[in-house]
């Protein structure tokens, strides 16, 4: 499992505002800042609380493909934190130094309960460190349909929140996606205290790596407006992995999330960020690790706006095509699975290629031992 390298988070300080960003965010115009902002502006949100702890129903769309099938459940909830992006302070890559108020803000982040939310699952192979940012990862194998009970505590912005998943088959009141013009369908709009549980079952062809993110309302903390899935922007992604009878078994499976993080959009912030698994910067990012001899396997994925280029030094796979590379493309709600046998010991750099996103903090150490 990868060191998330995290520290105790430092208090927020206010913006600054003759900090410049690298990159200009297109703005909506109107100020609508939470639900409240939405209703006073004559939009009026899916009424969530009258489906609170809901199941979405079976239908003929969300049926298994297979009698086998299994059906797994998770308990998965939105908290508020305050978020360090650079916990050691420093990038050791070019030297650079950060202070805590450079680089903290208010993150929502989605966690792995007990049944009934009863207490944090610990981090583990299964379902990564379960720190927020990313999410836990949500595994299922084809045939499988996946309860996920989700909780809105986020307590600090106090949105609506949602779950919205990429590779399965659901019907609409499981697809978690806010649609001003539909205020009946629910879990598009979870208030804060209630809860909804989610359907979702895996066909043939969700055998991958795919991401499930919040796409509820569009929200916003500046004047300039909400921005789209600004929810995302602060934290509320993560992974899915889906598997079937073919899929091989790896001794190393390491799941990285690409995501991009805007002074415009987060004043706190003393510039743009570039981030994985909610680190930015050498140190800080998270350490992966195998042996020579393992079969090691990449999940990546990628939300925003960004295009990425995953690389990793030292080393090359086969990509959907069967050519070698060592380098392969991500665009927004794009993701990888690649593998291969691990045979080069030594300290690697994995990072995006754009150079942009490099100097923001898209990089970290890969460390093979003999």
């Amino acid at each position: 499992m990868a060191d998330s390298g995290r520290r105790p988070e430092a208090p927020l300080k206010a913006p600054d505002k003759k900090q410049i960003s690298r990159r200009a965010v297109l703005g909506t115009g109107a100020v609508l800042l939470g639900s409240a902002g939405l209703t006073a502006a004559g939009v009026k949100i899916s009424d969530d609380a009258r489906h609170a702890a809901r199941v979405a129903a079976p239908s003929s769309s969300s049926a298994p493909t297979r009698p086998s099938g299994k059906t797994k459940e998770y308990w998965v909830q939105a908290d508020s934190f305050s978020h360090n992006l650079v916990p050691t302070g420093a990038d050791q890559m070019m030297g650079t130094t950060f202070k805590p108020a450079d680089s903290t803000y208010w993150a929502v982040g989605y966690r792995a309960f007990t049944a009934n939310w009863g207490e944090a699952l610990p981090g583990s192979d299964d379902i990564g460190p379960n720190t927020g940012i990313p999410g836990p990862v949500l595994r299922a194998e084809v045939g499988d349909t996946v309860l996920v009970h989700f909780r809105n505590n986020d307590t600090h912005y106090g949105w609506p929140h949602s779950m919205h998943p990429h590779g399965f088959k659901y019907a609409p009141d499981s697809d978690g996606s806010y649609i001003a013009a539909d205020t009946t369908t629910p879990g598009r709009a979870v208030p804060g205290g209630q809860s909804y549980t989610y359907r979702w079952t895996a066909e043939p062809s969700s055998v991958g790596t795919w991401p499930y993110h919040d796409h509820s309302v569009a929200q916003g903390i500046t004047p300039a407006g909400p921005v789209m899935e600004f929810n995302a922007e602060v934290g509320m992604f993560g992974l899915i992995a889906i598997t079937d009878g073919r899929t091989p078994k790896v001794d190393r499976e390491f799941f990285l999330f690409f995501h991009d993080l805007y002074q415009d959009n987060l004043p706190s912030l003393s510039q743009d960020y570039d981030a994985f698994n909610g680190a930015s910067y050498l140190g800080n990012t998270p350490t992966f690790e195998a042996r020579v001899g393992d079969r090691v396997r990449w999940r990546v994925a990628a939300l925003g706006k960004e295009f990425h280029v995953f690389h990793i030094h030292g080393h090359r796979w086969k990509d959907e095509a069967g050519r070698f590379t060592d380098s392969q493309i991500l665009g927004a709600s794009t993701a990888l699975t690649l593998e291969y046998t691990e045979d080069n010991p030594g300290d690697w750099l994995y990072h995006c290629h754009v150079t942009d996103h490099l100097a923001g903090g898209m990089v970290g150490w890969y460390r093979v031992t003999a």
